[in-house]
């Protein structure tokens, strides 16, 4: 039987706590609601599944806690860089709460507070960032309910998803260009310029290159294998020209077998050049509206030059759909254009209208 507790808040609102007892369980199923109505579909729903036998399913979700989830997550699934950094985050805010207490509410409240406060280096996350937090809480929330059975539904599925805006494409002019790099070697990292070099010559994400070790470096075929991507795929990417130099004169200067680029603190952890890179990027007179993750679109930018299609562009950025690489079709069409132009004033010359 199920019954309902009204309450009131120190700053006036009220709340009412939905209750139902299980049999067999010493320990009540609860819920809290903004309003009566809901507390009561929520009682008829959980009363419903009881008749149906799926009882147990509470009795799970008030057994194991958030953070159990997550810890299970972890050992099962393959977690990468940035999904790891995400589950971080829901597992200090979400943690101690039991799985049956994570409900649409909190995770809503908790989204908002994703969305205002700034991270540890003082950026507001944007509302792309704010979807892909979601989409790992409701992936782990999503397995503890289908393969674990801890809980009877996906309270994530319900909250809606932050409208994004359309992808940026800002890459880098060839003076551009030439004013990063000298600005990266007028820097007081010692790294920060062959780490920018990297970027722009393989057109991998900040975290891929800063993670580099040793063991992911051919000097003699010159090539780099990226072992830690943000979807946890492996890709091997040439390596020529000055990046390669670069990192032959480096590897001369580097007795370590470890990271590329390691911490002068620590060589267990690679170095942290996020503010050194801001720097250069304002030195270099980029503007606002460049950031680091577009050396990426550059690379992209000049491989399509070369010839290379959206698929081989796409490969080489790790893109695991089409879609992803879509972003540059717009380049692809004005090239197309050009094309064109020139077919048609060649084949056509010397031949007269009508």
């Amino acid at each position: 039987m199920g019954f309902i507790r009204e309450r009131k808040l120190k700053n006036g609102n009220t709340r009412f706590q939905a209750e139902i007892r299980l049999k067999g369980i010493s320990k009540s199923v609860t819920a809290v609601f903004d309003r009566k109505t809901d507390a009561k579909a929520w009682i008829q729903k959980v009363e419903a599944d009881i008749r149906c036998g799926r009882q147990q399913l509470y009795s799970e979700g008030r057994r194991h806690t958030f953070s159990e989830a997550v810890e299970r997550y972890r050992k099962e699934q393959s977690v990468s860089v940035v999904k790891k950094g995400h589950l971080d985050w829901w597992q200090k805010e979400l943690g101690s709460l039991y799985l049956q207490d994570v409900r649409p509410a909190i995770i809503s409240e908790k989204k908002q507070k994703l969305l205002s406060t700034p991270t540890s280096t003082g950026i507001i996350r944007g509302k792309s960032t704010c979807n892909r937090y979601l989409a790992t809480l409701s992936h782990l929330l999503s397995i503890c309910m289908k393969q674990w059975e801890w809980i009877s539904e996906n309270p994530a599925g319900k909250i809606s998803r932050e409208k994004e805006p359309r992808e940026r494409t800002r890459f880098l002019t060839p003076e551009e260009r030439q004013n990063l790099l000298k600005a990266c070697l007028e820097s007081d990292s010692p790294y920060l310029y062959t780490f920018v070099v990297l970027l722009l010559s393989t057109g991998c994400r900040y975290n891929e290159i800063r993670c580099l070790k040793w063991t992911d470096v051919d000097l003699f075929q010159g090539k780099i294998t990226i072992t830690k991507s943000k979807n946890s795929d492996m890709r091997s990417l040439p390596v020529r020209g000055p990046a390669l130099e670069l990192l032959r004169n480096l590897a001369a200067q580097n007795q370590s077998i470890g990271y590329v680029f390691p911490s002068p603190n620590t060589k267990s952890r690679p170095i942290e050049l996020r503010r050194a890179f801001r720097t250069a990027i304002k030195r270099a007179g980029l503007g606002s509206n460049f950031r680091g993750h577009d050396c990426r679109h550059s690379y992209a930018t000049e491989m399509l030059a070369q010839g290379l299609s959206l698929g081989e562009i796409g490969i080489l950025l790790g893109h695991r759909s089409v879609s992803m690489t879509r972003r540059y079709a717009h380049l692809v069409e004005s090239r197309s254009i050009d094309a064109v132009s020139k077919m048609s004033e060649q084949i056509f010359q010397g031949v007269e209208n009508g």
